[in-house]
């Protein structure tokens, strides 16, 4: 017991030196330059040729937008905030699903362009990430105390709470816009998208939504943190693999927690953009040697809030 408990207070340390990389960084964060209308399809151009034939550019700018309303504070339901114009889509029937103590939000509504529905998960706001971070080094960040994921694998008990607090409602509002604009549910697709802890709950939102019989035509996260174990990361890619896009920037340290040793696996696909300004398309492992964990011991913030040239999660900023 001695020995266990000695191991669990190594790994505490070691979870723990991450948060502060990342807390000694945090005044780069408003040196970003915000270029609010830049596309992935500049930093195209220096991708690799693989990255060019797997990536949507424009399906991964326009997720981004999407992720980035969902930190917008008003104006979603009506879909008039700062973000929301700029994802050049009209959301119809939008609702907004939030816990404050859990500090979990998400919207969902209907594009009637691509006639699909739309989902995106807030992540943890930049005044409050520090001790997000440092939060995964829990007791309960252990495989051992996470729920099981439907018999396929656990995931970590504290994203899966989160998850919890929003889910009854987000649910009914998918099935009504499922009934609403298809009612014979043969042709309503889903787009879940999110940043950081709203990664991990856009990654959770999808396997369920999947198995409960939607058609999920894509899920985009940026700097989404570890969401289970290795099983549950097969589950998840077998299911939704082909059609997941998560993004990884440079010396954001998020995606390189829970650590790996705690027996956390990522999903595929990575998209990782290194310190080049080089796009590069993950092995399908989700735990590609070149990707994300090969550049993370320089952590900065501002590559965790900071994704394809735009500030994520600024839409409140002044």
């Amino acid at each position: 017991m001695r020995r266990r408990a000695s191991r669990r207070a190594r790994l505490r340390r070691v979870v723990r030196a991450c948060a502060w990389a990342l807390l000694m960084r945090r005044g780069d964060a408003r040196a970003v330059a915000t270029r609010a209308g830049t596309t992935v399809a500049v930093a195209v151009a220096r991708e690799t040729t693989r990255a060019r034939d797997d990536v949507d550019a424009r399906g991964a700018t326009r997720a981004l937008w999407f992720a980035g309303a969902a930190y917008c504070r008003t104006g979603v339901e009506n879909w008039t905030c700062a973000y929301c114009a700029s994802s050049k889509t009209t959301l119809a029937d939008v609702g907004v699903f939030e816990h404050e103590r859990k500090r979990v939000r998400a919207y969902a509504g209907y594009d009637g362009t691509l006639k699909r529905g739309v989902v995106a998960f807030r992540g943890t706001e930049p005044s409050s990430l520090y001790n997000w971070v440092e939060n995964l080094d829990a007791a309960h960040s252990t495989l051992p105390t996470a729920k099981a994921k439907d018999g396929v694998g656990r995931v970590h008990s504290g994203f899966q709470d989160a998850y919890e607090s929003v889910r009854k409602g987000l649910i009914s509002h998918m099935i009504k816009l499922r009934t609403n604009y298809d009612g014979m549910w043969r042709h309503f697709e889903v787009e879940i998208t999110g940043h950081s802890l709203g990664g991990a709950l856009s990654t959770l939102l999808a396997v369920e939504l999947e198995a409960l019989g939607f058609r999920i035509a894509r899920v985009t996260t940026f700097g989404s943190p570890r969401v289970g174990d290795w099983r549950f990361a097969d589950y998840y890619d077998e299911k939704l693999g082909d059609r997941t896009h998560r993004f990884t920037h440079a010396h954001d340290a998020v995606p390189s927690l829970p650590p790996r040793l705690l027996g956390y696996h990522h999903v595929a696909t990575e998209v990782f953009q290194n310190a080049e300004g080089e796009y590069v398309v993950g092995d399908g492992s989700g735990e590609d040697p070149n990707g994300s964990d090969s550049e993370w011991t320089h952590a900065s913030l501002s590559d965790h809030l900071t994704y394809l040239g735009m500030e994520v999660c600024s839409c409140n900023m002044p």
